[in-house]
């Protein structure tokens, strides 16, 4: 009886290129010689838990690689009759390529990782050089890829951003993380009560850093690992997208937290008191450079409309030019918001709207940036020349706190505030007009005609 069909199916031509390619890196194993015993460590790490083998499912799978020194893999082995066989250098170099192709071909192409992939194209040369297995790769990979792809739906919970009200920025779903769905999953995690005090805080505190937090709900069909990515990705947008309501975009001075937990930057500081070689006691303290956290509800009512203009954006970003150009623009901006030091969040917010309101690096900065962010915001005369005004006095700024290191003074601060308002109303304002223009070319020349009316 045959079994099941496998759901991936190569074209002929590519699944008979794949198993040629998989023939040739057959023929270059190589063997490294007598496998030796590891280093001894002498280190005196101390371990956070020990597993007993009781609690240990399934077989022990151990992967030997060499990693160079930017921490990529640069060769692959496994233990055969004593010997250390495998592949590195430009010979594991074919087995990642041959891995990438495979995730570039048609029926799987953004549904698994090229990791996922390396790890199948290695097993498969090892099973077959052990002669544990004679189907071909391309069989092999069509088979692990139909298991592997499947529907996943991933919730990445935001650091301390709460709201009282579910709403979606394109794909995205912000929804809360309940109390009823951590009651649930920690009834099923620990069915009996923790009485151990400082388990009990531990749990606690890893629950209270998710509940009642919104979430970035993400739908995909992918193998799991390619799913994370995915889901990652898609968040980091969305959320970088969903700063642009925070009014820490109008100043250089804080930081806002709201990104996906872990990635929210939090800085510690932590002393340890000593008197003649002993410890006393140890000291750690939050570093705050911004909001602890962040309601949605409360930046809804300081910018009314602004939420609702984020969320068309996002459901169309990608119809135009120019849409395509804000979309780039404002992703850029967001990581202002995040970053701690003054020069570094200069960097992204004029990156951001020079990448905007210039034609290109052969344009003089000051005067055509100032005069275009002016004749978008504007009221008048005097506002205009403002607006102008405060973009010279920010560039001169920029000049010596880039080229020459020099540290902003109180007075800086406020001129580089001012700037920043000014950036974050002009994109404001084209969230509200992004429909009055198809490219960013059409944009500049309606200004130009504008300065000259």
């Amino acid at each position: 009886m045959m079994g099941k069909m496998p759901e991936v199916q190569f074209h002929p031509d590519a699944a008979a290129r794949f198993n040629e390619l998989a023939q040739e890196i057959l023929q270059s194993v190589a063997s490294f010689g007598p496998i030796e015993p590891g280093p001894s460590g002498t280190g005196q790490v101390h371990p956070v838990a020990e597993i007993p083998a009781s609690d240990i499912i399934g077989e022990i799978k151990v992967q030997k690689s060499a990693i160079n020194g930017f921490g990529e893999e640069v060769g692959r082995y496994w233990d055969s009759k004593g010997l250390k066989v495998g592949w590195e250098g430009e010979e594991f170099e074919r087995v990642k390529v041959l891995a990438r192709k495979f995730a570039s071909a048609s029926p799987i192409r953004g549904q698994v990782s090229e990791t996922f992939l390396s790890n199948e194209v290695f097993n498969w040369l090892r099973a077959t050089l052990e002669q544990e297995r004679g189907d071909a790769l391309s069989d092999h990979i069509a088979q692990s890829c139909s298991a592997a792809i499947e529907d996943h739906e991933i919730w990445i919970p935001i650091h301390r951003t709460y709201s009282t009200q579910d709403f979606a920025l394109g794909e995205v779903e912000f929804r809360t993380v309940s109390k009823a769905m951590m009651d649930d999953w920690f009834s099923r995690l620990f069915p009996e009560v923790v009485k151990d005090p400082s388990a009990a805080y531990a749990i606690n505190r890893e629950r209270s850093h998710i509940q009642a937090c919104i979430a970035a709900r993400i739908r995909v069909k992918a193998e799991r690992r390619k799913a994370r990515e995915i889901a990652h990705s898609t968040a980091n947008e969305a959320v970088g997208l969903l700063r642009f309501l925070s009014h820490v975009n109008w100043t250089c001075r804080i930081v806002s937290y709201c990104a996906p937990l872990g990635k929210e930057s939090t800085l510690q500081s932590t002393e340890l008191f000593v008197k003649d070689g002993s410890i006393l006691n140890r000291q750690k303290a939050a570093i705050d450079q911004g909001p602890p956290a962040w309601s949605i509800d409360d930046a809804r009512n300081l910018s009314p409309g602004l939420l609702e203009d984020l969320q068309k954006f996002a459901a169309d970003r990608r119809s135009t030019e120019f849409r395509r150009d804000l979309y780039d623009a404002l992703q850029l901006h967001s990581r202002n918001s995040i970053s701690a030091s003054v020069s570094h969040k200069i960097v992204f917010v004029i990156a951001a709207i020079e990448s905007l309101l210039l034609r290109n690096s052969n344009e003089p900065i000051q005067k055509n940036l100032g005069e275009r962010m002016a004749f978008i915001i504007g009221k008048d005369l005097a506002d205009r020349k403002r607006i102008v005004q405060e973009a010279d006095e920010f560039y001169l700024i920029r000049s010596g706190l880039i080229h020459h290191g020099q540290e902003a003074s109180g007075a800086d601060l406020e001129k580089i505030d001012r700037f920043f308002f000014n950036v974050w109303w002009t994109f404001r304002h084209l969230l509200t007009s992004v429909d009055q223009y198809q490219t960013k070319a059409q944009m500049l020349s309606v200004l130009e005609d504008r300065k000259l009316s």
